[in-house]
């Protein structure tokens, strides 16, 4: 094969030389795209592994991760990094977290994610509020109550979905305030500034002036998964989200309230955090 036509005053490529310049150009990207993605999935020479988690998650769960990288990983360092999920999302595509506790659904064909939990939502309002003689209600019965929220850039899978399921039933929400923690929503739902809904673990059992009821529809309910990027070839972050399964799928037995199920892609799991 001829890569160059050659005179005594010129020299250039031809059509098969400038064909392999283009594919050793190919081949050099590949290289150190290949070089990038190893350095983005390793761990640290110091064993540090980020993991973020949702300030609105049951942060039971930060119990049994912190355990589980003692008991089973005790040569990683997990430095854990609270963060929304948006932000969670946006941090893992960049690199800069090694894996992260989210609110589902997330949809990124970047990302991997593992269903970890299931918990049920419950209406909190006010003790004084007329709705607390009712044991439990429909999600369309509360149409008109003003709602404390959160806003959608925090998780905006969670939201979507909770207002498709919302609309489905019949009920539209009456937003009148946005809050990104739940503490700010106990203070103002006690106030008797409107309604907010809460996972039943989020509730504080001992806050003054405020009460829970259990809606109907058993489909409404928050989940938490585990996320790490698709090309993140590190064994042991994937070895360290098998083991955080199995931990749930061993913890069953602790229950007061709700029901934990499965994994996206691995059967389901059995578990209660409340």
């Amino acid at each position: 094969m001829t890569l160059f036509d050659r005179t005594s005053r010129h020299v250039e490529l031809t059509r098969e030389g400038r064909n392999s310049v283009r594919y050793a150009r190919k081949t050099v990207i590949y290289v150190e795209r290949g070089v990038e993605l190893a350095k983005r999935g390793s761990i640290s020479k110091d064993g540090l592994v980020s993991i973020g988690y949702s300030p609105r998650m049951n942060l039971r769960l930060l119990s049994i991760v912190r355990n589980l990288s003692i008991s089973e990983r005790p040569e990683f360092k997990v430095a854990l990094i609270s963060l929304h999920t948006g932000d969670q999302v946006q941090a893992l595509l960049h690199g800069t977290l090694h894996a992260g506790l989210v609110t589902l659904p997330i949809r990124n064909e970047s990302l991997v994610v593992k269903l970890l939990v299931r918990e049920a939502l419950a209406v909190v309002m006010p003790e004084s509020h007329p709705l607390t003689l009712r044991t439990e209600m429909k999600a369309r019965e509360l149409n008109g109550q003003p709602v404390i929220s959160i806003p959608r850039q925090l998780s905006p899978g969670f939201h979507d979905r909770l207002h498709t399921f919302f609309k489905r039933v019949g009920y539209r929400q009456n937003v009148v305030q946005e809050v990104t923690t739940e503490a700010e929503a106990w203070y103002m739902v006690r106030e008797g500034m409107g309604i907010a809904f809460m996972k039943i673990s989020a509730i504080p059992r001992e806050y003054p002036g405020i009460a829970y009821r259990r809606l109907r529809e058993s489909a409404l309910i928050e989940e938490t998964g585990i996320a790490y990027r698709r090309d993140n070839r590190c064994e042991n972050i994937r070895g360290f989200i098998g083991f955080l399964q199995g931990r749930l799928r061993d913890f069953a037995g602790d229950v007061r309230a709700g029901s934990v199920s499965g994994q996206q892609d691995s059967g389901p799991t059995q578990l209660s955090l409340f």
